[in-house]
C-alpha cells in the first residue's frame, strides 16, 4: 500500500508569508522615504536597483523560511534574526541606519559594551524581541513537499548570499555608503563583512621618525588632559553659577579659548587625532604614518606617561583603546591603566592622584591622560548622594532630554568642576602647562545617538571645551593673545603644533605643516569629522562645519 503524498495546504503557507512580511515591515523603516527621494532626484536607474535588492531580499527570506533542511533553516534563521535585531535596535537607539563606519566605530569601542548596554538598556529589549520574533517567524513554517527535492535544497540554501553580496558590492562601490534604506535582515551582515574586509586589507603602515630637531623645551612639565564626553557649553564661567562654580572661581588662572570644534565626534577617532597630531590636510591615509605625540616628546627629552582613566571598563587584559597599538605604546615610558576595582565615581580622582605624583618629580615629563569624565551612563559617573540636579535618568520614567541633561550636569559637576578644584589645591604648577579639552560633545535628544553619529550629526557632538593653564606669565600672555585673536575658531587641530612648540621644536619647522596654533590667530573654519578618518574607503573625509559663535545650549538649560 503506497503512502499518500503530503497535501499542499495554502492557508498555513499564506499565514507564514504574512508573518514574514510583518517581521520585515516592523523592523525596517525608510523604504518609502528612500523611494520618494530617488524619484525627486530623478534617479530612475537607482530606483530599479534599489527595488531589485529588496526583491532579492524578499525571495531570500522565503527561501530560508521554506528550506526543507531543518539544520540549514536553523542556521540562516538564527543569522538573519540576529542581523535584523542588531539593525533594528541600532535604529531605535540612534535614529540612524547601520553603516560601515558604525561597525568600525563599534568594533574599536567594543570594550565599552557594558556601559553602552547600561545606557541603552531599553533598546536591548527591542533587540531581544526582534531576535526571538524573527527566529520564530522563519522557523515555524509549514513544509512544502515540492521543495523537499534535492535539487531545490542547494539553491534555497545559497539564496540568502545573493542579497548580502549585492549589498556588499554597492557599499564597496559607494566607498562605505549606499546601504541606506536596505532591509535590516541582510544589510548589517553585508556592512559588517565590508568593514571587516576593509580593516583586514588596510594594515597600519610603519610610522615615520620625527624629522625636526628640538632646540630646548619652553616648559618642563606638560599635561595633556583629555576629558570624556564633556560639552563646551556645559562649563559655565559665570561667577557663583550653580553648575561649575569652582571653575568660575579659578577663571583668573585659566586661559579659556571658548567653545572649540573637536577633531571627531567619537572617542577613538578624536583621541587618535589628538595623539597623532595631524594637520587638517593630513586626515586620511597620511595620518597612519605620522609620528605620534609620544615620539615628539621622547625626542625632546621628556619622560612620557599615559594614564587611561577608562581602563577599568576594558575587560580584555592587554587590549588598548582608541586605535593605540603596541608599536605606539613602545614610546610610552609609563603606561598607567586604572584597575578594575576602582568605582566609576572614583576614576578621575585616582587619575589625578597619578598626575599629582608625576608633577612632583624632578625631570621633564609629558602626560597624556584620558579622564572618565561624563562617559555614559552619566549617572554612574558620580555618587548618587552628590546629585544636584533632578530628575536624573535613573529617576525618570522613560528616556527624556530633561533626565539626560540633569544627569550630565551632575557628572560634569563631579568629574570636572570638583576635579579642577583638587588639581589647583594640591599642586604647585610651577614649570607646568596643562592643555585641557574633551574628546567630543554630546546631544541629549532621545532616539538619537548621544555622539558618534556618522551622517548628518548634531553639531553639539563636536562641541568641546579648550583651555590652557600655566603660572608662567610670558606663556600665559601668549595663550591669552592667541585666544583673543581666535574667538570662534578654536579647534583640536591647534593643539598638536602648540605642544610641539612647548617641547622646544622650532616654530619655522612647525609652520611647514600647520596653519593653526593656540599661540597665534586662527581664521580657519571650525569643523569636525565623522566616520572614517584613515582613508579605508577613499580620500573623501566627512567634514561638518561648526559655528562656534552660535548658542547650542538646550532651551531653558
Amino acid at each position: 500500500m503506497s503512502t499518500p503524498a503530503p497535501r499542499f495546504r495554502p492557508l498555513p503557507i499564506l499565514l507564514s508569508v504574512c508573518a514574514i512580511a510583518a517581521f520585515v515591515l516592523l523592523t525596517n523603516s525608510g523604504f518609502t522615504q528612500r523611494i520618494a527621494l530617488l524619484v525627486e532626484q530623478g534617479r530612475l536607474g537607482t530606483i530599479v536597483g534599489y527595488v531589485g535588492v529588496w526583491g532579492l531580499s524578499a525571495l531570500a527570506l522565503l527561501a530560508v523560511a521554506f528550506q526543507p533542511s531543518l539544520l540549514i533553516r536553523s542556521i540562516w534563521a538564527a543569522l538573519i534574526a540576529l542581523t535584523a535585531a542588531v539593525g533594528f535596535a541600532f535604529h531605535m537607539a540612534s535614529g540612524n541606519e547601520f553603516t560601515v563606519f558604525d561597525v568600525i566605530s563599534l568594533w574599536n569601542a567594543r570594550h565599552e559594551a557594558g556601559r553602552a548596554a547600561d545606557f541603552y538598556q531599553r533598546d536591548i529589549y527591542w533587540f531581544a524581541l526582534a531576535l526571538l520574533g524573527g527566529f520564530l517567524v522563519l522557523m515555524l513554517t509549514p513544509r512544502i513537499p515540492a521543495l523537499a527535492r534535492r535539487r531545490w535544497r542547494g539553491a534555497l540554501a545559497l539564496m540568502p548570499l545573493v542579497p548580502i553580496l549585492a549589498m556588499a558590492a554597492i557599499i564597496v562601490v559607494k566607498e562605505g555608503g549606499g546601504s541606506e534604506g536596505l532591509p535590516v535582515q541582510f544589510q548589517p551582515l553585508a556592512v559588517a563583512g565590508v568593514a571587516g574586509g576593509a580593516l583586514a586589507a588596510n594594515p597600519l603602515p610603519d610610522r615615520k621618525d620625527v624629522a625636526w630637531e628640538p632646540i630646548g623645551p619652553k616648559v618642563k612639565k606638560i599635561v595633556y588632559l583629555v576629558d570624556e564626553s564633556v560639552r563646551g557649553d556645559y562649563i559655565d564661567w559665570t561667577p557663583d553659577n550653580p553648575y561649575t562654580p569652582e571653575l568660575a572661581r579659578l577663571k583668573p588662572q585659566i586661559v579659556d579659548f571658548g567653545h572649540a570644534a573637536s577633531g571627531g565626534n567619537c572617542s577613538h577617532y578624536s583621541n587618535s587625532i589628538l595623539r597623532f597630531g595631524p594637520a587638517r590636510s593630513e586626515i586620511g591615509r597620511d595620518m597612519l604614518s605620522l609620528p605620534t605625540i609620544w615620539q615628539y616628546a621622547k625626542k625632546a627629552g621628556y619622560r612620557t606617561v599615559y594614564i587611561d582613566g577608562q581602563a577599568a571598563f576594558n575587560r580584555n587584559p592587554g587590549k588598548m583603546q582608541n586605535f593605540m597599538t603596541t608599536e605606539e605604546a613602545k614610546s610610552i615610558d609609563s603606561f598607567r591603566p586604572l584597575p578594575e576595582d576602582v568605582t566609576a565615581p572614583d576614576l578621575d580622582d585616582r587619575l589625578l592622584d597619578i598626575i599629582d605624583t608625576e608633577l612632583k618629580g624632578d625631570g621633564p615629563v609629558f602626560i597624556y591622560a584620558n579622564k572618565n569624565g561624563a562617559h555614559f551612563p552619566y549617572d554612574n559617573a558620580y555618587p548618587t548622594d552628590k546629585a544636584k540636579f533632578h530628575p536624573t535618568m535613573s529617576e525618570t520614567e522613560g528616556d527624556t532630554s530633561e533626565g539626560r541633561i540633569n544627569s550630565f550636569r551632575n557628572a560634569v559637576s563631579w568629574t570636572v568642576d570638583r576635579i579642577f578644584k583638587r588639581l589647583f589645591a594640591e599642586n604647585d604648577l610651577k614649570d607646568t602647562v596643562i592643555i585641557y579639552t574633551s574628546d567630543h560633545g554630546q546631544q541629549f535628544n532621545p532616539g538619537h545617538l548621544s555622539h558618534c553619529t556618522v551622517e548628518d550629526p548634531d553639531p553639539r557632538e563636536g562641541l568641546v571645551p579648550l583651555f590652557a593653564i600655566t603660572p608662567d606669565a610670558a606663556l600665559k600672555q601668549r595663550f591669552t593673545e592667541g585666544a583673543e585673536a581666535s574667538v570662534g575658531h578654536a579647534t583640536h587641530f591647534a593643539i598638536a603644533p602648540t605642544l610641539y612648540e612647548l617641547m622646544g621644536y622650532r616654530p619655522v619647522d612647525i609652520a611647514t605643516r600647520y596653519k593653526e596654533s593656540m599661540f597665534s590667530p586662527d581664521r580657519e573654519q571650525p569643523a569636525f569629522t565623522t566616520g572614517d578618518i584613515f582613508g579605508l574607503f577613499g580620500n573623501d573625509t566627512r567634514w561638518h562645519p561648526l559655528d562656534l559663535t552660535k548658542n547650542y545650549l538646550e532651551s531653558g538649560k
